[in-house]
């Protein structure tokens, strides 16, 4: 990726591969740690003025939309495993203290509050993190902060983990934005450890900080103008059909049966459950079915995953057209990551 982490020739005589650190411009190791929180520090008070008036909007729709305080102060683990307060705005309801106690948030928990789940996919609900840079607990780059509870579930797991409290913990991290979350933990704890090794060059890190901005606040605008333009589509009142569901551009569901191929717009994709539209019903029970992603490069990539396709229901002008319904499962670790990078679009840097 041209301006990202990554070098676009290799080093002469240097060990090649994503993990090997020969290909990575930059990582997050300060050389001087004094001349490392100044520039932390000496960007997060230029960014601040920046992006009030999007806190301030936050903060608005926080108060009108959701009861409750507004930000959420939680324990985590920085440098030298020193505890601190990170900061976020609140994203989910009182209960989810009871889900989240020892582990991290499941899936389908159910927990996020009204604004909670746009600014938790937008990755919004960060930005107060900013303070926590100003107070020196966090840097733009570094290994993203973890819970003490949650801790030796990952020592157990994952070999040499403690080497990330060498490094105090980011705002972004390079595992965080090109993985997903079903990238396997010791792919992604080998990443982070080959990060904390590598010295910081803030050439390249501020250009991946910006490239990491512009995603963001896409993604943010996007999700925005998706939501609004729901409100007067005619699928509006299945609400069924949007809530809590990813609507990835450019995407299919294909299912040929006998001589006949049955093709439909996908409208909603969680890790289980598959949502979309066609001009005449997809038939029910168990299929195999092609899920299609056509990318902006043009490239078009296909994952083929069983679906068992439960309801289907007119819907539109006339009733022209059909919603449907199915569950669907993965059987590898690869078909779980295509999911989760093109169609769930979970990572930061979307594809």
């Amino acid at each position: 990726m041209q301006g990202g982490p990554f070098k676009t020739r290799p080093v002469a005589a240097a060990p090649r591969g994503l993990l090997s650190g020969a290909e990575l411009r930059t990582g997050y190791a300060p050389a001087n740690p004094w001349l490392d929180a100044c520039v932390n520090r000496g960007l997060a008070l230029l960014l601040l003025p920046l992006v009030s008036p999007l806190l301030l909007l936050i903060v608005l729709l926080q108060k009108m939309l959701v009861r409750g305080p507004v930000f959420y102060a939680g324990r985590r683990l920085g440098k030298d495993r020193k505890e601190f307060n990170i900061l976020k705005f609140r994203t989910l309801s009182f209960k989810a203290g009871t889900v989240t106690r020892d582990q991290t948030l499941p899936r389908r928990s159910m927990t996020e509050t009204r604004i909670g789940i746009y600014l938790r996919r937008s990755r919004l609900d960060e930005l107060p993190q900013l303070f926590n840079i100003l107070r020196g607990d966090m840097v733009f780059f570094g290994p993203r902060p973890i819970r003490p509870e949650i801790e030796d579930l990952y020592r157990k797991e994952v070999p040499g983990y403690e080497e990330r409290f060498r490094i105090r913990p980011g705002l972004v991290g390079f595992a965080q934005a090109l993985m997903t979350h079903e990238t396997p933990k010791a792919l992604r704890a080998r990443f982070n450890r080959m990060c904390c090794r590598t010295p910081i060059r803030y050439g390249a890190a501020f250009g991946f900080l910006a490239y990491v901005g512009i995603c963001v606040l896409s993604k943010s605008i996007r999700l925005a103008v998706s939501g609004l333009a729901g409100q007067f589509r005619p699928l509006a009142e299945h609400r069924w059909l949007r809530t809590g569901f990813n609507c990835p551009p450019d995407s299919r569901v294909e299912l040929d049966e006998g001589n006949s191929t049955h093709v439909g717009a996908i409208c909603g994709i969680s890790d289980e459950v598959l949502q979309f539209v066609s001009t005449r019903p997809f038939p029910q029970g168990e299929h195999f079915v092609m899920l299609t992603r056509k990318r902006k490069s043009g490239r078009v990539c296909r994952l083929k995953v069983r679906a068992k396709i439960e309801h289907s229901e007119p819907v539109g002008i006339g009733q022209s057209g059909f919603a449907n319904f199915a569950t669907y499962s993965t059987t590898s670790m690869a078909a779980r990551h295509f999911i989760e990078r093109y169609l769930l679009q979970s990572s930061v840097i979307s594809s």
